[in-house]
């Protein structure tokens, strides 16, 4: 930089602030046409059973470079492109994969191919022809029921260890291991058991299966309740439960519980409290110590305030306990025998609380599962999703920890999201079924759209558009996999319905024998968010942008 006594320097040209600006047609339908077409081209040649792998630069000064073969994951390291204008259409399409693989965890490519069909045959029929958008959204999202209820029609059930397994190698990128692990556990605890997915330093995989349930951020409030000082746990048979999230910080709190569970025949109470004062500790310890009640007090879940009501509520349904919540009282007056839980087995050590043989009232578990499910049908917030699979397995008794190694920190992180991935794909299929894979279905979805009567020459237009991007995940793979898209589809086209490509043998195939399916769920989430974007950008007519943008790697 040349410095000119007088003057202050010139600020480098990367300080200078952007100009606002306001970008019109047809240059809108350019810049977003030209972002999402850059993302998606660094994203197609994942897809497949025959993936090619995208290298990325690390984001910080220091990191390693990345290999990676998930869109989602591709998507979010991308943080900006240029010029400006490009970059709100690659944003776009971004926040559409990380919205895609929040809700679903898998299909991110198939989505991402079918939106970009979408947009740049829109456009062409918009620009060239003079089509309507507004109409041509209409027919796009018209076409995407009917497409939508084929594939419901054609989704089968999906059952037994193998099939589960033949589904799970698909899902877990090749991984056979963890594929063979995956369908064990998921025959054993089911598709809505509680699966745990966690990191080792160890290669390989291993799974442990658990009897009953727990919480975590619980456990007990002292060592000197622990009777099993090698194991360093605490495990009562035949317990009581006493539910709270109460502060208990005067121990004459709990005489009243202790004499009338003492009157009551109780041998073995277990307490759970928010806080428990050390006198109090001592009483129960005294109480231990003299044989009256043996007593384990554990801390009630530490989870956000509607979690921890959330863990009260799922351990009174398993148990038939009654809750004593801090928002309504402070104390155990008006305490009763009959308020306890029961379980055939409680256990606790440090940092975990769980029961085993609950033996609450079947027709309340049933009610609360019900309801737990018309919630997880509803909610739209990954960790609402997520906490609600929690419960759901806690309350139906499966559950397993599933434990992904590697020999670096970056290849056990990726093990371990492919695996947690494969765990909601699964869910997925397990709930809603499944569908020829290697984009058959959606080949064959074309054919509902042939009989579909259109309203008008542009609805009629829109569903050429979408029957043109059902091909195209189809047409992918054919590429990765090294051959003629054209030639492929056309002789897929000609053979039995059910019958695709497999890209492995480079055969046209039986997909249900060959063990090549999709989770309907997972594919018609795709085409729902692919519609559903391609048709706003397609009805976008002006790009606003501002002065600096914020930048962040969070969609």
């Amino acid at each position: 930089m040349n410095y000119v006594p007088g003057k202050p320097p010139a600020p480098p040209p990367e300080l200078k602030l952007r100009k606002p600006a306001v970008v019109l047609q047809p240059k809108t339908y350019h810049d977003l046409q030209t972002g999402v077409n850059l993302i998606v081209k660094a994203i197609r040649p994942t897809l497949g059973p025959l993936p090619r792998t995208v290298l990325m630069e690390g984001l910080r000064r220091g990191d390693l470079p990345e290999f990676l073969d998930d869109g989602a994951t591709i998507a979010r390291r991308i943080i900006q492109i240029k010029p400006r204008g490009w970059d709100v259409g690659a944003m776009l399409i971004r926040e559409a994969l990380w919205k895609m693989h929040e809700e679903v965890g898998d299909g991110t490519a198939t989505m991402a191919v079918i939106y970009q069909t979408i947009l740049n045959e829109g456009i062409r029929y918009i620009t060239q022809f003079g089509c309507n958008a507004m109409l041509l959204r209409s027919g796009l999202e018209r076409g995407l029921q009917t497409v939508i209820e084929t594939i419901r029609q054609e989704s089968m059930l999906l059952y037994g260890k193998e099939n589960i397994t033949k589904i799970a190698r698909g899902i877990c990128q090749g991984d056979v291991e963890m594929a063979d692990v995956m369908g064990e556990i998921f025959d054993i605890v089911g598709e809505d058991g509680l699966i745990i997915v966690e990191g080792w330093n160890k290669w390989g995989v291993e799974r442990e299966y658990i009897e009953g349930t727990y919480w975590d951020l619980s456990g007990w409030f002292s060592r000197l309740l622990v009777t099993d000082s090698a194991e360093k746990r605490t495990v009562f048979e035949d317990a009581a439960i006493l539910i709270s999230d109460l502060e208990i910080k005067d121990p004459n709190q709990l005489v009243p519980v202790l004499e009338k569970c003492a009157k009551g025949g109780i041998k073995k109470l277990v307490i759970i409290a928010k806080e428990l004062s050390d006198s109090a500790i001592g009483l129960l310890v005294n109480n231990n110590r003299a044989k009256t009640i043996q007593s384990l007090a554990v801390r009630t879940p530490r989870m956000q305030e509607m979690g921890r009501v959330a863990s009260m509520e799922d351990i009174a349904a398993l148990t038939g306990g009654k809750i004593f919540y801090s928002a309504a009282t402070n104390s155990f007056s008006d305490f009763q025998v009959e308020d306890l839980g029961h379980a055939r087995r409680a256990w606790a050590n440090e940092s975990l609380f769980g029961v085993f043989g609950g033996k609450g009232d079947p027709r309340r578990i049933r009610q609360h599962i019900v309801a737990l499910r018309g919630m997880l049908s509803k909610t739209e917030e990954r960790y609402d999703k997520e906490m609600l699979q929690k419960r759901l397995g806690r309350l139906l008794g499966g559950t397993a920890i599933f434990r992904v190694g590697a020999l670096t920190d970056h290849a056990r992180e990726t093990r371990k999201n492919v695996a947690e991935r494969a765990v909601t794909s699964l869910r997925n299929a397990l709930r809603g079924g499944v569908i020829p894979g290697g984009g058959t279905a959606l080949l064959n979805a074309r054919s509902a759209l042939e009989g579909l009567p259109a309203r008008n020459e542009d609805e009629a237009i829109a569903y050429k558009i979408l029957a043109r991007a059902l091909e195209e995940p189809m047409r992918a793979i054919v590429k990765n996999a090294g051959y003629v898209p054209d030639v492929i589809i056309e002789k897929v086209k000609a053979s039995p319905k059910g019958y695709g490509f497999e890209a492995r043998s480079g055969k046209i195939a039986d997909m249900k024998q060959a063990g090549i399916l999709d989770a309907s769920l997972t594919v018609q989430n795709a085409l729902k968010i692919a519609v559903g974007g391609a048709a706003m950008t397609l009805t976008t007519d002006v790009i606003v942008l501002h002065k600096k943008p914020v930048e962040t790697i969070v969609p």
